[in-house]
């Protein structure tokens, strides 16, 4: 809160893109409108205070369509005849308006495709034991699911970014062991670090994919990853960036202009879908975006 009513304490700051929106972004927000800023540009990436909650503090907010995941996760999960999704969360996520909403789809979906969705509470990284505690949870749970579900074929997820990378090298070297994405899909999430690779964020996407399937293979893993061809965190900050300066110089004169924003992202992200959210209770935020882009199959980028 106090760095970005630092921030506004700068009269020539007329935009702010926060992302992640973390919690204590609303908060930040309201007190930048108190001071009479209302002049100020404020975008919201990534939220992790509910829908109702952020949309009323920013001006646009941007996020992965969290919900829908539920629908194209558990397409990945089909395609592949999966058996068994072990869903890796915590309380404190599945407090979360969209997480929840994820999970019920999988759950609605998986019920109708004959797979079994398993809950596995893993350790709050945020919690006295920290991140570490966390990532060993999922190291040494893997290979117990595993056995577990010993003959069928297991896809593992989990709602949480610091996890990702013990997720996936828990799945790496199992034959029967599937990952259909990160929870913020990208080529550039755990993906480089699991792999040994270097990768550059904001470079060659294409080319990410291509070195990351190339290192796939050698583990015989290019049939069982998935991911989105794009980084979704860094293409809203991007669009979040190419917003607020075309609306600083007066290119786009509306604080929250729909279509402007729809075609940045298409411009950007060809093919992105992207949708002002409603609520299960069937109320739309007409300033809180959802971006949806179709899991990459990693033998397209074999060369």
């Amino acid at each position: 809160v106090s760095t970005l009513v630092g921030f506004a304490s700068d009269p020539d700051v007329k935009a702010i893109v926060m992302c992640q929106a973390v919690p204590g972004a609303k908060a930040g927000f309201d007190k930048i409108r108190e001071m009479g800023r209302d002049d100020i540009l404020l975008i919201a990436g990534t939220p992790q205070e509910d829908p109702g909650v952020i949309s009323a503090a920013a001006d646009i907010v941007m996020y992965a369509d969290e919900v829908a995941q539920g629908d194209t996760i558990m397409e990945t999960c089909a395609k592949w005849g999966i058996d068994v999704l072990i869903h890796y969360s915590f309380p404190r996520h599945m407090a979360m308006e969209l997480i929840v909403g994820r999970h019920d789809l999988l759950k609605k979906n998986a019920d109708a495709l004959g797979i079994e969705l398993v809950d596995v509470t893993a350790p709050d990284p945020t919690a006295e034991a920290g991140l570490s505690a966390s990532q060993q949870f999922i190291l040494e749970d893997v290979p117990q699911e595993m056995a577990k579900y010993e003959g069928k074929k297991v896809a593992f997820f989990t709602t949480n970014c610091g996890m990702q990378p013990s997720l996936q090298t828990a799945v790496l070297d199992q034959p029967n062991a599937y990952y259909p994405q990160p929870c913020c899909p990208s080529p550039y999430h755990a993906f480089p670090a699991t792999l040994g690779l270097e990768l550059e964020i904001g470079g060659d996407d294409e080319a990410a994919l291509k070195q990351i399937a190339a290192k796939l293979a050698e583990h015989d893993a290019v049939g069982r990853f998935s991911t989105w061809a794009h980084p979704v965190a860094m293409t809203i900050i991007e669009i979040g960036v190419e917003y607020a300066k075309a609306y600083i110089d007066g290119t786009v004169t509306s604080k929250n202009d729909t279509d402007a924003l729809k075609a940045m992202f298409e411009a950007k992200v060809p093919g992105a879908k992207v949708a002002t959210y409603t609520d299960a209770n069937g109320k739309t935020f007409d300033n809180y975006y959802t971006v949806l882009l179709a899991p990459v199959d990693f033998n397209d980028y074999l060369d």
